[in-house]
């Protein structure tokens, strides 16, 4: 078969579970099949709070079941175990070169860098960005020496690829996800004299999905007499605490398990409206699988992907909130946006995203993108892992002249800089992240080296409270003070400039929020 797609291997670190690059994996690797290619999974454990979706899988794409070893997120950098399982299906599908792509993780990256640095002329890796966050331009940009291409799934983070890499620019590739549009969608009633029916589908936390602010928009939209149902459908870290809100209300607001794409399509098909209030997205699955159902999404406005995806008052609608809005706040913008919608020309909508998913994010449009990539970087010299660095992301951080992807290699020494400066008062970190956890060492020293006493670690993500981190108490902002914290050191390289740009918040508690790697503190 002579268009035959080089073969593909797709690490998926968080199992097959309620993910949209879990998805995308798994229908590229049918796809690739499909044609007549080698394709094949890596799949890992689950995440806590997560159930194993029943994914439907090409008789041809090959699976190597890694759930049995250490969860990435927890392998501390000791991938011993991990690259024997990647060398052996690298080399069951390499005819004679795969294609790799790591995700999510950058111990995923780590295990790729070791196959690259060890069977080269074998091996090549592709690097997709899938989301608009520092931590994914970091991965890329730790292993760029590697990688023979990159892939932003939106223009805006293609053209942030292009200005991070700019002596890599021909190597930056923007492909959008892939949906299989309906032929013939569900035919939508007028909206006059019934209630809006909406929908979520996906992981069930806080931090990225904002689930909490969905529950906010049902009480909002009930205050104001717009009667609607909503049913959030997945599973995730935040499933107990929203079905004890949804309990409290029975008759608008009810959760689902997470369920197979065959499951999530039904559901979709049968809403008006696809509700999504992520705090951030790189183009999102779900908003694609909606508006191919001709289920209209109406979604936080986020900087990457949606506003290319979504043609405002055609296709979707927008709501006006802002990544650092806290539930409460973008529950309010998406009611207003739910509220215009019910009064709007619903089945318009419905018909002109169909057709616009079918003609822009076709899943068959998608892999003949991949294809292509796949065949342009097989033909390209190798490019192997440094024999000097260390593969894994989270190697060596605190060691003088370390660094790992998460922490420079001054990190441990600038630390020390602002615990110095810190002396005599007591603190709260904040991130509860690979920084802090490989900084340890630096910080166990703090009282008695610098006088400096650490009363908490400060976290965004309400998952973590009520936890403890090097045995430290993990908490929201609002209770560092309580614990007798006067100042906030931001515990985090990737993520620096962004969680110091929150100065104003933390001030209102009365806190001093400082960071390690700015020249001002």
């Amino acid at each position: 078969m002579t268009d035959r797609p080089p073969a593909m291997l797709i690490d998926l670190p968080q199992g097959f579970n309620v993910s949209g690059v879990t998805m995308w994996g798994v229908r590229l690797a049918n796809a690739l099949a499909a044609r007549g290619g080698s394709a094949g999974l890596i799949v890992h454990a689950l995440p806590p709070g997560q159930s194993r979706l029943d994914v439907p899988l090409h008789a041809g794409v090959r699976v190597w079941d890694a759930s049995d070893l250490t969860p990435l997120r927890l392998c501390a950098g000791d991938l011993s175990r991990h690259v024997p399982l990647y060398r052996r299906a690298a080399e069951t599908l390499a005819d004679p070169v795969v294609v790799l792509s790591p995700n999510l993780h950058g111990e995923s990256y780590g295990a790729a860098a070791c196959l690259a640095q060890t069977m080269p002329e074998r091996v090549r890796v592709i690097g997709w960005r899938h989301s608009d966050i520092a931590y994914d331009a970091r991965l890329l940009a730790h292993y760029e020496p590697m990688l023979h291409a990159f892939v932003g799934v939106s223009g805006v983070i293609a053209e942030q690829l292009r200005r991070a890499h700019p002596g890599r620019r021909a190597h930056v590739r923007e492909i959008a996800y892939g949906v299989e549009a309906e032929e013939a969608p569900a035919r939508r009633e007028p909206l006059a004299g019934r209630a809006v029916r909406l929908v979520y589908t996906g992981r069930i936390e806080h931090e990225q999905k904002r689930v909490g602010a969905l529950i906010v928009m049902s009480d909002v939209l009930s205050a104001q007499g717009v009667a609607h149902e909503l049913t959030l459908l997945g599973d995730g870290p935040a499933s107990a605490e929203v079905d004890a809100l949804c309990a409290a209300r029975p008759r608008r607001v009810r959760r689902v398990p997470a369920c197979g794409p065959a499951g999530v399509r039904a559901m979709l098909r049968g809403a008006d409206a696809f509700v999504l209030a992520s705090r951030y997205e790189g183009l999102s699955i779900s908003m694609l699988e909606a508006l191919s159902c001709g289920c209209v999404p109406i979604i936080a406005r986020v900087r990457s992907g949606a506003a290319q995806a979504i043609r405002e008052g055609v296709t979707g609608l927008f709501a006006e909130t802002g990544p650092d809005d806290d539930a409460e706040a973008a529950g309010h913008a998406m009611a207003r946006a739910v509220a215009c919608f019910a009064v709007g020309d619903a089945p318009a909508m419905s018909r002109a995203g169909v057709e616009d998913a079918r003609a822009r994010f076709g899943l068959a449009r998608h892999v003949d993108a991949v294809a292509a990539l796949l065949r342009e970087v097989v033909d390209a010299p190798p490019r192997p892992w440094p024999a000097t660095r260390a593969c894994a992301f989270g190697s060596c951080g605190g060691a003088p002249g370390g660094g790992s992807g998460s922490v420079p290699p001054d990190g441990a020494t600038r630390l020390r800089e602002a615990l110095q400066r810190l002396r005599g008062r007591t603190i709260a970190l904040y991130g509860g992240g690979r920084h802090t956890i490989e900084l340890a060492s630096v910080l166990a020293e703090s009282e008695l080296r610098f006088g400096v006493r650490i009363a908490c670690i400060i976290d965004d993500d309400p998952a973590q409270h009520r936890q403890r981190l090097c045995g430290w108490p993990v908490v929201a902002r609002e209770a560092a003070a309580a614990l007798g914290a006067t100042d906030v050191l931001v515990s985090s390289w990737m993520h620096h400039d962004a969680m110091l740009a929150r100065r104003e918040a933390f001030e209102r508690l009365g806190l001093t929020l400082r960071g390690v790697y700015s020249a001002d503190d």
